[in-house]
């Protein structure tokens, strides 16, 4: 099996690229990620799934809306930012 971005190893990075923007969309947020990550993703993080998605753009999707469910990331209006716990 190929090797891939775990959805964990997601995390520190949407906290420091939305850190870095103040606030973002979920689009703009996840742009930001890339940039990020972008010379550290693995051949099999950028293959398509079914859906027509990156691999590595899903899991950073999955990574952002648990950080969401657990209160580390607020979305208010469409915009996110960083909880302040």
């Amino acid at each position: 099996m190929e090797r891939r971005t775990t959805k964990p190893e997601y995390g520190p990075h949407i906290a420091k690229a939305l850190g870095n923007l103040g606030e973002a969309s979920a689009d703009g947020l996840l742009d930001a990620v890339y940039t990020l990550m972008e010379d550290i993703l693995y051949v099999a993080d950028h293959e398509t799934l079914a859906n027509g998605e990156q691999r590595w753009r899903n899991q950073a999707q999955h990574m952002l809306d648990g950080m969401i469910d657990d209160g580390y990331i607020i979305e208010k209006n469409g915009l996110l930012s960083l909880s302040d716990s």
